[in-house]
């Protein structure tokens, strides 16, 4: 009779509260009994392990955005952008701040340029401000707004509206749309001689932008003046205009001895601005004077058409699970205009101006496979000669274990980089893939081959195998089907610990330029940038890729012990 999981358990005595015996007092309890199987015991063993279920989740995300690459990147990650070089990563706003409008919006960027300081002279990144709309008010008192065309809508009955005006920005009145707005800027530039200040140079330009926090009190005020006294800019003027100051027989210290300051005067003389048929027209501000003026921005949005094949650069097409063309990418900024210098690179810029977080996760796809495949290549090996050495013994697993015992004398390190050294350097990124994966595997096999070795003959011996070698099984049927069965908890958690091997060995080789070469992307040969002290001290987000091997390695690493207590059958339990 089966057993009834539901058992009544009657007359069980009450237990004594006051010390006192209740008689004839009973209760009844029913329970039922649960049994798990040995895959619930082996989940519930590695839940247990917290860190291992933190480096499990770790490694689902990072093999989705592996995936998902194309859909995730912004940018191509191949595409350069010189403008960009070195860029820091991205400043995202929500307040737009100029003299009369004080607002709240949308997650929005700026134009972003390597600009070197016309009064200093240092080279950095700075934020540009291109005019959006200026309101003038004219001598005879009427009021004119010229306004860029491409931060406007224009509806299909002639309606104009504004859309990429801040929040709280209305038309005005009178108006005019242009191509584009430039500002007519004159820069007298002072040097402090023996306690004077002699002009050394007098310039008006058309500019179409000005460094935000830096020269747009020229459109508050209408004019700016900075003084400085670096010894960069010192020099910079001693050097190349000191001749104006009599510094024709000083040298350099001397003249920086007299030199003491740089002073930049600049006003804004007009404004120009194009019309649709692109004619020039120009309002001097001795006729006018401005009244109001707001900056373009650039909204972050989700799901935006950067690049791919209806994008205005699609020479390189991102694919959805590497078959779909892709349309729209996760996150990206709405350049309207197609500005060149705006861009959202939420990890920075490389030193070709390629956003780091798409080759980060274009890398990925490099970096978190080589692993498994170098695995499997790796396994093949050792479980074929392994085999061979373990259950026929002799002179098989003499000349075996005695070619892998020569293998692993040698340091791997050294071994890596000969193996790398004999093949052709110039071989496509494609190649120089597949050609890794069988070093790293030929490097791991004679290891893991002696151990699957040594658990065969233990196995051999065993009154299974005996039985089925006694009743004529075929040896690849006894091995295949009763000895290497028995070998599945070894190989698991063995192989799920050796994955962070092969992934170092690529980034080791790929940041010694052996590996994957530009302007293919492997988290190792993007740490190649950081050899750099300057890169180290001025640009450390080119370090992010080796925070990712970190996290990865370390991740590998937990699930590889959570899967050693999941098969230990102790912690079943």
């Amino acid at each position: 009779m089966a057993e009834d999981k539901k058992k009544n358990i009657n007359q069980v005595p009450q237990q004594e509260v006051t010390g006192e015996n209740v008689a004839d007092s009973t209760e009844s309890i029913d329970f039922e009994e649960v049994y798990l199987t040995r895959g619930q015991l082996m989940w519930r063993a590695f839940k247990k392990n917290k860190l291992a279920m933190f480096g499990m989740w770790v490694l689902i995300i990072m093999y989705i955005a592996m995936i998902f690459a194309d859909f995730l990147a912004p940018y191509d990650p191949f595409k350069q952008n010189l403008n960009h070089s070195l860029k820091k990563p991205t400043t995202v706003m929500m307040k737009y701040n100029v003299a009369d409008l004080k607002t709240t919006m949308s997650p929005y960027v700026l134009p972003e340029v390597s600009y070197i300081d016309k009064l200093d002279y240092t080279q950095n990144f700075k934020t540009m401000l291109f005019p959006s709309r200026i309101k003038l008010k004219l001598k005879d008192g009427t009021e004119l707004a010229v306004i860029d065309k491409h931060v406007v809508e224009i509806k299909e009955d002639g309606t104009i509206v504004p859309k990429y005006l801040p929040k709280g920005r209305k038309l005005d009145e009178k108006f005019v749309l242009a191509e584009s707005i430039k500002l007519v800027v004159r820069t007298i530039a002072y040097a402090q001689v023996d306690g004077q200040w002699v002009q050394y140079k007098d310039e008006t330009e058309d500019v179409d932008a000005l460094v935000f926090g830096v020269d747009n009190s020229i459109l508050e005020k209408g004019k700016n003046e900075r003084i400085t006294e670096s010894r960069t800019a010192r020099s910079f003027v001693a050097q190349n205009e000191g001749w104006k100051f009599g510094f024709y027989a000083m040298n350099e210290q001397e003249a920086m001895n007299r030199l003491t300051a740089v002073k930049l005067e600049q006003d804004l003389v007009g404004i120009k601005y194009y019309d649709a048929d692109f004619n020039e027209h120009e309002i001097s501000l001795d006729e006018a004077q401005i009244v109001s003026y707001d900056y373009k921005f650039y909204p972050v949005k989700w799901f935006v058409k950067s690049w791919g094949p209806d994008s205005t650069d699609p020479e390189r097409v991102g694919y959805l699970f590497w078959i779909i063309p892709l349309h729209y990418h996760l996150f990206g900024v709405d350049n309207y205009d197609n500005n060149e210098y705006v861009s959202i690179n939420i990890f920075g810029a490389d030193r070709y101006g390629r956003d780091v977080w798409s080759r980060i996760i274009f890398a990925s796809r490099v970096s978190l496979t080589i692993g498994f495949i170098g695995l499997f290549v790796t396994l093949v090996l050792s479980l074929f000669f392994g085999a061979l050495a373990g259950f026929y013994g002799g002179i098989v697993d003499e000349v075996i274990m005695r070619f892998c015992e020569i293998l692993m004398a040698i340091p791997g390190f050294y071994l890596l980089l000969l193996l790398r050294a004999v093949l052709p350097i110039d071989l496509p990124s494609s190649q120089t893939y597949m050609l890794l994966i069988f070093i790293l595997a030929f490097l791991g096999w004679p290891g893991r081959a002696r151990i699957i070795r040594g658990q065969i003959l233990a196995e051999r011996q065993r009154e299974y195998v005996e039985a089925a070698i006694a009743l004529g099984f075929p040896d690849t049927r006894i091995m295949w089907r009763h000895i290497i069965p028995n070998l599945a908890t070894y190989i698991i958690v063995s192989s799920t610990l050796s994955i962070p091997g092969y992934i170092l060995g690529e980034a080791g080789l790929s940041y010694l330029g052996l590996g994957i070469r530009e302007p293919s992307a492997s988290w190792g040969n993007m740490l190649t940038a950081a050899q750099d002290v300057y890169i180290l001290e001025k640009v450390p987000w080119l370090l992010i890729p080796g925070a990712f091997i970190f996290v990865v390695v370390l991740a590998f690493n937990f699930v590889g012990d959570g899967l050693r207590d999941a098969f230990d059958p102790r912690a079943l339990g």
